[in-house]
């Protein structure tokens, strides 16, 4: 999610408040400002001049100094703080300006990140206490001077932290957010990579061991070369299928039914007209997969053979399916020169390995009993 992701998340009015900070800024400048002069100019009659531009020029450092609130929070806390002390010393009947003092605590409270805010919000508890001593002892000109900044600041320091921890919610969600949308490109990248590797590995693999057949037969017959073609023209229309997808255009190709085990007879077809011996067993109580299942078992068994027709320089092949209770396992064996024959720099493995692991399933990989190399994958589903 960006940040228009999060404005919207927040709702207008609050989005277009926070996204003008030097405005709002401004604003609490002017207010603490105008408060702190008001009651200046109401009382000037009774103050002398001296004393009345103190005051003034108290109350202009205080507001001033809440521009730089959300840089320097505790500077500008200590400086309001100062200054509302010299107001008591300056004229000891007039109260501390409370507004400037309030922004000041919040501030704290929203934008340091050290001990000092929860000093704050202790200091102005102790504040009250002191004041609530004062009022049992019946001083309350000191209770009329303390109370009010101690409640205040105290109030405050409870917004700020309300609205510290609005502030971690929405970054913490928009992460989250930005999070999930690179783990599922990820996964997407990851799933076009598999499906590229396994379409195209096969099929390139199959024309490949076609064409060099023919090449040394020396007898390239109509047969050979129209299944040559078939495979290039489903090649392409596999790649136009993947690239459709990326671009997401509006002209991008009609998506079709993906593959299932029921297609199987169409991955053995190649392997039998390379020449291979071709064996289908399928075993147990045959039943419809969830699509997930059925797709990534299909996979498995054509990037299998493709490493068979690739590497194993075997003549013959046997293919498994078992549906098991709780789980269907495919296996996949040749009698071809075994284990060390099917290590490649490709991605095969690899792949088969992530499909099995989305499910949570087991693979193997070994000697067969035809006396070359198996593949076994065995995925959990449903009863």
């Amino acid at each position: 999610m960006n940040s228009r992701g999060a404005q919207n998340v927040r709702g207008r009015p609050w989005s277009w408040i926070t996204g003008r900070p030097r405005l709002t800024d401004a604003l609490v400048v002017a207010l603490a400002l105008f408060t702190g002069m008001l009651p200046l100019i109401v009382s000037s009659v009774a103050l002398r001049s001296s004393v009345i531009v103190a005051l003034a020029a108290g109350v202009a450092i205080q507001a001033g100094a809440l521009w730089w609130r959300r840089r320097y929070p505790v500077i500008v806390l200590a400086i309001v703080v100062v200054l509302n002390g010299a107001t008591i010393l300056v004229s000891n009947d007039r109260e501390p300006s409370g507004l400037g003092l309030a922004f000041a605590v919040y501030a704290v409270s929203v934008y340091d990140r050290s001990r000092v805010r929860i000093f704050v919000a202790g200091a102005a508890m102790v504040v009250i206490l002191v004041a609530i001593v004062f009022l049992v002892l019946g001083d309350f000109q000191t209770v009329r001077l303390i109370i009010p900044a101690g409640a205040l600041s105290l109030v405050a320091w409870v917004i700020g932290d309300y609205m510290r921890s609005r502030r971690t919610f929405f970054a913490e969600l928009v992460a989250r957010h930005q999070k999930e949308r690179e783990e599922a490109a990820e996964a997407e990248r990851l799933r076009i990579a598999r499906e590229l590797h396994d379409v195209v590995a096969h099929n390139v693999s199959v024309m490949a061991i076609q064409a060099g057949a023919a090449r040394v037969s020396g007898n390239a017959s109509e047969e050979t070369l129209e299944s040559i073609e078939q495979g290039a023209r489903d090649t392409l229309s596999e790649l136009n299928k993947l690239l459709g997808v990326l671009r997401k255009s509006p002209g991008a190709p009609d998506l079709v039914p993906q593959p299932t085990l029921d297609d199987i007879d169409a991955l053995l077809k190649p392997a039998r007209d390379a020449g291979l011996e071709t064996t289908l067993k399928v075993t147990g109580d045959k039943r419809r997969l969830p699509a997930a299942v059925d797709l990534s078992a299909y996979r498995i068994v054509q990037e299998a053979i493709t490493n068979v027709l690739k590497h194993a320089n075997a003549n013959r092949l046997e293919v498994l399916i078992d549906y098991g209770p709780g789980a269907l396992a495919v296996t996949v064996s040749d009698n071809g020169s075994g284990p060390q024959a099917t290590t490649s720099n490709g991605h095969g493995l690899i792949g088969m390995r992530e499909r099995v692991a989305i499910f949570g399933g087991e693979m193997s990989t070994g000697t067969s009993a035809l006396g070359g190399f198996k593949v076994q994958a065995k995925l959990p589903v449903g009863r």
